[in-house]
């Protein structure tokens, strides 16, 4: 196994080798954490593609008393949370909270039930990952607050503060799409 002290300087003096080094020394691992985040193979290899690029590019800036994966890893996740942006653009038209309507609680179940199973996935889907996770662990894994807060080492208020906004997100694309928008 190769140190990353070495592998470092390689890219540093030649480039292309270092960046095979480096690929074959970080590729698997860093590949299954961008799969972890994607869920998509695909996207997983641009992300993976688009960090060992940037990490070349950019060596100079890593600094040796860190871990090197964890450099890796910071910039797939840069890329990844850059890319979430874009596609929460493109894919959720709705503006800031504010410009939501704030569902009744009765209000929002009835619709829920009301929708068709499909329709409320792809709702889902097109949430925020950090609101589709806890809409995930309540509603459809039935979990506690407690139990959300817990696993995800967050405060109970952010878990319910999380649910709220993404009621109101579910609720804006549900009756917009129940009225033919």
């Amino acid at each position: 196994m190769p140190r990353m002290t070495d592998i470092w300087k390689e890219i540093q003096s030649d480039a292309e080798n270092g960046a095979k080094r480096l690929v074959a020394e970080y590729g698997d691992r860093l590949f299954a954490a961008a799969v972890s985040l994607c869920r998509n193979d695909n996207d997983a290899e641009e992300l993976v593609f688009r960090t060992f690029d940037q990490a070349v590019r950019k060596i100079r800036q890593y600094k040796p008393t860190s871990e090197f994966f964890n450099w890796l890893y910071t910039i797939l996740l840069n890329f990844y949370r850059m890319d979430l942006r874009k596609k929460r653009v493109t894919c959720l038209a709705v503006g800031t909270t504010e410009d939501l309507p704030e569902p009744p609680v009765e209000e929002f179940t009835e619709l829920v039930t009301a929708a068709a199973f499909e329709e409320l996935r792809n709702a889902v889907q097109l949430l925020d990952p950090t609101l589709r996770d806890v809409v995930t662990k309540r509603y459809f894994l039935e979990e506690s607050v407690e139990e959300i807060a817990r696993e995800l080492a967050i405060p109970s208020g952010t878990v319910k503060s999380r649910l709220h906004k993404a009621r109101s997100v579910l609720y804006a694309a549900l009756s917009k799409q129940r009225k033919g928008e």
